[in-house]
């Protein structure tokens, strides 16, 4: 069996979907299974082509970029080449999963992972997504031969926005339980606030920031403020940071090692992620399983952890509210997790049930 895994970025570029797609990539051919990755992110400094742990990596330059990273003539080239039973194709708020069903030859069978959370990250960019849905509803699901959701609620929407797909199958992301289970939790003092993510204008950092201002000076909590994560926000944070005199407050990181980043959630009081463009996030279920007490919205993908009791809800991007919710959290004990739910899926689980959606498409 060949799959070719199609993203529009790959390591050592990192965010969600960039980790769900190396991990794939890495135990499908750790199992045997021959994979290659197509991703439409060049970078000078790295090869065109190259093996990282057993997988070909194949880098495109984009004719455009972020965020519609649509390929350059040289990609359709060489993906009518590839001799592949499956293409696996990743992110539906891209272009990239558009072009590649087009170039799709009828032997091969085609998996969408949308990785959807119905809204573009601005308005324009969900202008232009709107635009974008009609093209699939009209031409591009006759293409698709199994669409995989990775939670309750991205089936959910998905279902709703594009009610004429067929064969849609839920399964969680995959999720090293083992590892984290291994983290010993042990929140430092003062009280550490932690957030892992992109420092993009949808994630809500600032608001978070906001309501850290609440928490120290109104509510007198001796605590910091852990950022941790890049993008284009950042200058825009640090100068809100700036203006609440906060800066001596908040620890600003990066880059970290995964061994730096466990420490960090077993050193947190409370884990906060208040982005409302999530189909699935990763970092907040790390959190939950090593134990740290999380505050997450009550509405999207995290709803289900707050009806299940794992974290605590709000209901708003009001400052007041979600410092409230985070002193309600750091008074918690903590939540770890003992017994297995339906939603927190091991990664050999992840890839036993997705070998068995490749040999029922072939």
């Amino acid at each position: 069996m060949h799959i070719l895994q199609v993203t529009p970025r790959y390591f050592p570029n990192i965010g969600g979907v960039e980790i769900v797609v190396q991990t794939i990539s890495e135990l499908l051919s750790k199992r045997g299974i021959s994979v290659t990755v197509y991703s439409v992110d060049f970078n000078p400094r790295l090869p065109r082509q190259q093996k990282v742990n057993g997988v070909l990596v194949k880098r495109f330059v984009p004719l455009l970029g972020d965020p519609f990273y649509i390929p350059a003539p040289d990609f359709i080239g060489s993906i009518r080449k590839e001799n592949v039973d499956v293409v696996h194709i990743h992110n539906i708020h891209t272009l990239l999963p558009c072009v590649t069903a087009l170039l799709t030859h009828k032997s091969q069978k085609l998996l969408l992972q949308p990785h959807y959370h119905r809204f573009g990250q601005t308005s324009m960019r969900d202008f232009f997504f709107n635009l974008y849905k009609k093209a699939w509803h009209k031409l591009f699901f006759s293409y698709v031969d199994c669409v995989i959701v990775n939670s309750d609620y991205e089936k959910k929407i998905f279902l709703e926005d594009f009610a004429k797909c067929r064969n849609v199958l839920l399964i969680p992301e995959g999720i090293a339980i083992n590892e984290l289970k291994l983290v010993d939790w042990k929140p430092e003092k003062p009280a550490r606030i932690l957030y892992i993510g992109g420092l993009r204008r949808y994630k809500n950092v600032d608001k978070l920031i906001e309501a850290f201002e609440q928490l120290v000076r109104k509510m007198k909590i001796d605590s910091k403020l852990v950022i941790i994560g890049k993008g284009e926000e950042y200058p825009r944070l640090v100068e809100l940071a700036k203006k609440l005199k906060l800066m001596e407050f908040i620890e600003w990181k990066h880059s970290l090692s995964r061994e730096q980043l466990l420490s960090e959630y077993s050193k947190a009081s409370v884990f906060v992620l208040l982005s409302p463009l999530e189909s699935f996030s990763r970092v907040v279920y790390e959190a939950l399983l090593i134990g740290v007490p999380t505050v997450v919205l009550n509405f999207g993908a995290t709803s289900t952890l707050i009806k299940n009791g794992l974290a605590v809800g709000v209901n708003s991007l009001n400052p007041g509210e979600i410092a409230q919710g985070i002193l309600d959290a750091i008074k918690k004990s903590s939540i770890k997790i003992k017994k297995p739910l339906s939603f927190f899926l091991s990664w050999e689980n992840y890839i036993n049930r997705l070998l068995e959606v490749y040999r029922r498409m072939l």
